[in-house]
């Protein structure tokens, strides 16, 4: 866990680190994850009910199968369940067997309050769900007979992945679909929903904006950030675990952030549509760690080529960059790891910041990517802008006199 992260979960009342629980950082059939880890939420043991449940969300595991929630269908479920996961006599929820029912609830269930607790401590303050005004909490399916997971009004829930020989797959058991499901709803949150009928880049930037989501949070898991850089040697602009976003069974994931996709190689599907915004932000993440690496002295690159995008550079180019971060890894791996936590939280910074200045009425790539600009921009990160100016440029989503 990361410590600014540590630091927000200590409760000012109390001195209490929160609540522990166990999670996969990815889905836990993928070599190197197939342990959950500790990970601690804000809220206090007191404060967590069976089920998991607290003041903002609730897991309800229904006991018969439940058809996924479509309009009228909606919140709240109130049929028979399954036993709710329960606290051990301390409090915390670690001491679940990870093979049990019970498990799969407190994992999503902690999943969620985790994510939440980062993108709180980017934005300042508490979100407030755009379905408050209808329902106090949130709804949390962890499991329904679907091959799919969905975010609606009020509450998510999460089917299976069936791989090529059917073997079932638990959707909230993967972390980045979880928190990609739970972007859709911080950006309702803090943007608000549309009033009028919103275009196809509206609906794209929901996707993509998720897909962010969910890597930056990744990237609070210490140990994702330290597999990340020794398979890598500290070089990002390499095909890793970071731009598969939503890795499936059997090396599948379900986007990839590092891409060459430009508005005119997209269609007007959403999740095609998403491509040239991730890829431009991915970028700017990639760009934003190798600079501030080479302005710390921490890694040698020429000039050149240090801001060019993977699929620009050459065989020799991509060899010297490799051997130049393999020779920094060597030498500074904890600087580089600090390196690329400030990049990632100055990034998740400038995302969370602007979505109090975007109007989903009018919002497209052009004013979303200004509006991440601007945020670099009153954080005194003016060269962050332009970066990022210059990768929507590239993907054709603005043009630049």
């Amino acid at each position: 866990m990361s410590f600014y992260l540590d630091q927000q979960t200590i409760s000012p009342e109390t001195g209490s680190l929160g609540t522990r629980f166990l999670i996969y950082p990815q889905v836990p059939h993928l070599e190197g994850y197939e342990k959950p880890e500790t990970v601690w939420i804000s809220t206090p043991p007191g404060e967590i009910q069976a089920g998991p449940a607290d003041r903002r969300m609730y897991v309800i595991d229904p006991l018969f199968e439940k058809p996924v929630y479509e309009y009228p269908y909606q919140p709240p479920f109130v049929g028979a369940s399954f036993p709710p996961a329960e606290a051990g006599p301390d409090g915390h929820f670690d001491h679940l067997d990870p093979s049990s029912r019970q498990f799969v609830s407190a994992h999503v269930f902690a999943s969620l309050r985790r994510i939440l607790d980062i993108w709180e401590s980017y934005l300042g303050h508490e979100i407030v769900w755009h379905f408050s005004q209808t329902y106090e909490r949130l709804e949390i399916i962890p499991q329904v007979n679907w091959n799919n997971a969905q975010s609606g009004y009020g509450y998510m829930e999460f089917g299976t992945e069936l791989n090529d020989r059917d073997a079932a797959f638990p959707y909230a058991l993967n972390f980045d679909v979880i928190a990609h499901e739970f972007g859709h709803a911080l950006i309702f949150a803090e943007m608000g929903t549309p009033t009028v009928q919103a275009n196809r880049q509206y609906f794209g930037y929901h996707e993509s904006v998720s897909d962010l989501i969910a890597l930056i949070s990744l990237l609070h898991f210490d140990s994702v950030l330290d597999r990340l850089l020794r398979s890598t040697r500290g070089n990002l602009l390499t095909m890793n675990e970071l731009n598969r976003i939503a890795e499936l069974a059997g090396d599948r994931q379900i986007r990839t952030a590092c891409n060459d996709r430009k508005m005119s190689t997209v269609s007007d599907a959403v999740h095609d549509l998403s491509k040239p915004f991730t890829g431009a932000i991915f970028d700017t993440l990639v760009e934003l760690f190798h600079r501030s690496a080479m302005e710390k002295n921490l890694v040698d690159l020429p000039e050149d080529i240090s801001h060019d995008r993977l699929f620009e550079l050459g065989h020799h180019d991509i060899e010297l960059i490799n051997a130049r971060f393999a020779e920094a890894f060597e030498a500074r791996a904890f600087l580089l790891k600090s390196t690329l936590e400030n990049a990632r939280d100055l990034l998740g910074s400038a995302i969370a910041r602007s979505w109090s200045t975007l109007d989903p009425n009018t919002l497209n790539y052009a004013l979303a990517g200004a509006a991440i600009a601007d945020q670099f921009d009153e954080m005194g990160e003016e060269e962050a802008g332009d970066i990022l100016m210059e990768n929507l440029e590239w993907r054709e989503i603005v043009v630049r006199t």
